[in-house]
């Protein structure tokens, strides 16, 4: 594999394309142009100038990648948006070279594991002060969100609702909106018979993966957040092996081996650990343990001493041996401790349809999304729901009149308007928000960038369902790595959705404009 390396100045070559936006009207295909074969670079895509008939128009002939560098970027700190995004992946799943030397051993276990690095770092990123000069509508216009809350039907089984129509269930899903801001995670480290035999502190053991999780939880809180991580000193003893209750991924918390763990694993720990305040828990063994012991899965809450525990999973061990006797075990990967708490926890589904990565049937939202394989960070509409955004960020539209926005991305840390909601009816909205290389989406490439709009219809909750991206007009939708990787809008481009026209106006480093107008 070709190796790419970023740095801070080759962020000029991946946004100089949007800093000209501003000053002239970039090319887009089919449009006018002013001289045969003249060629112009905008939106990440290289556009010639053809003869077409009588007219000259612009062909987008490709995608330019940005070129490498050799300085290496710190993503240990936050940088300004106004300098560009360090944009030099192909994929999630290609080797960071820019990795610290502590994690690098992990990096390479788990592309040994499943031939993908993954993210293991977050580009973190602050609105700059560059602002779009098209003329856009006041976020103030749109500031009532109420039309926009959805409200989960007593029949369904999605989890996506603003609310539901059970006052009980309400209660109960405020106590599962963990990972947020205030979050307390809470590691139970334990070893058994059958398990590796402990040589180090669980703090030292799974510190990577704990600051991991907490980095994104404080990344992803625009408005500040708390965060607490406690881990006991040492591991604690199972009474009986651990691979005896054979722990399985794919299953409900609720089958009885699951059950009787969690009870067997409440007895041997609760005298050890004090879990006031935890809202999350993971369960872990120390690293090198057999995959099969321990694998990633649903446990169900933890009745403590303390309090009850709610979002709880066990995890694999930190490099756990033989992973190719588990068929699950990349989900160790500390990616997928974050996206595998969202089903353990507050019960957000996979967004990837049918499987079939098929644009012809059930596509869902492609490989865009944390909660699809490799696929980055949780949606605008998911944040909002676990409190890392509010809905002040979104602009709630319910008429039928023209409207124009401005979205800033939903990867970079700013309390302005991060996404536009389009009421549809009680059970259906269209979310409408802005992607940029920032955060766990750091890896994805230039033809990822732009503007994703999105139905969220409460009634589909079947596996799979309930989210499905809009595909653009007139253009391929193309795939990499990443299922659907083009498909997000590119300025100049419309998408139709549910009866609105949906079009993007402007785009740059601060995000995206976009017109709303209602076919």
């Amino acid at each position: 594999m070709r190796k790419v390396i970023a740095v801070a100045l080759a962020a000029v070559l991946v946004t100089g394309t949007f800093a000209t936006f501003a000053n002239a009207a970039a090319p887009k295909a089919g449009a006018k142009c002013p001289k045969l074969n003249q060629s112009q670079i905008a939106n990440g895509s290289k556009y010639v100038c053809f003869k077409s008939g009588k007219k000259l128009v612009w062909k987008s002939v490709g995608l330019v990648q940005p070129k490498p560098s050799t300085k290496v970027i710190d993503f240990s700190k936050t940088y300004s948006t106004d300098d560009g995004y360090f944009a030099s992946f192909t994929d999630p799943c290609q080797m960071d070279p820019n990795i610290p030397g502590e994690l690098a051993d992990l990096q390479n276990y788990y592309y040994r594991v499943n031939r993908c690095a993954g993210q293991l770092q977050l580009g973190k990123y602050l609105l700059g002060s560059k602002r779009p000069t098209t003329s856009i509508d006041a976020p103030s216009k749109f500031a009532n969100f109420e039309p926009c809350k959805l409200v989960t039907p007593q029949s369904s089984r999605s989890n996506l609702g603003y609310t539901t129509s059970e006052p009980g269930r309400n209660q109960y899903e405020a106590l599962l909106k963990h990972p947020s801001p205030n979050t307390v995670i809470q590691l139970i480290p334990v070893y058994a018979s059958d398990t590796a035999q402990p040589t180090k502190s669980p703090a030292s053991d799974y510190k990577l993966y704990l600051d991991f999780f907490r980095n994104w939880i404080q990344y992803s809180s625009d408005f500040g957040s708390n965060v607490k991580v406690q881990i006991p000193d040492s591991y604690i003893k199972m009474n009986s092996s651990i691979g005896t209750y054979g722990l399985q991924h794919p299953v409900n918390w609720t089958t009885p081996s699951h059950v009787k763990f969690n009870q067997d694993l409440v007895a041997n720990v609760d005298p050890y650990i004090d879990f006031k305040g935890a809202n999350l828990a993971v369960v872990v063994a120390p690293p090198g343990t057999e995959a099969y012991v321990l694998s990633q899965a649903a446990i169900g809450p933890l009745n403590t001493q303390e309090g009850r525990v709610t979002n709880v999973m066990t995890e694999y061990a930190a490099f756990a041996t033989n992973p190719q006797n588990s068929p699950y075990s990349l989900l160790g990967h500390p990616f997928w401790w974050v996206h595998e708490i969202m089903h353990a926890g507050i019960g957000f589904d996979d967004h990837y349809g049918d499987t079939k990565k098929d644009l012809t049937t059930e596509y869902g939202m492609g490989h865009l999304t944390m909660m699809t394989p490799w696929g980055g960070d949780l949606t605008t509409w998911e944040k909002l729901k676990l409190g890392f955004m509010r809905e002040s960020q979104f602009q709630c539209k319910s008429d039928a009149a023209s409207s124009t926005h401005w979205i800033a991305p939903s990867t970079v840390q700013t309390q302005e308007s991060k996404a536009v909601v389009i009421s549809i009816s009680s059970t259906k909205v269209v979310v409408i928000e802005s992607l940029r290389p920032g955060g766990l989406f750091y890896k994805h490439p230039v033809q990822s960038q732009g503007v994703i709009a999105y139905e969220i219809d409460l009634t589909q909750d079947m596996h799979g369902m309930g989210m499905k991206l809009s595909l653009p007009i007139g253009r391929k939708v193309e795939s990499n790595n990443i299922f659907m990787a083009s498909a997000p809008l590119k300025q100049g481009e419309s998408t139709l959705n549910n009866g609105y026209k949906i079009t993007v106006v402007e785009s740059g480093t601060f995000g995206d404009v976009i017109k709303v107008e209602k076919q």
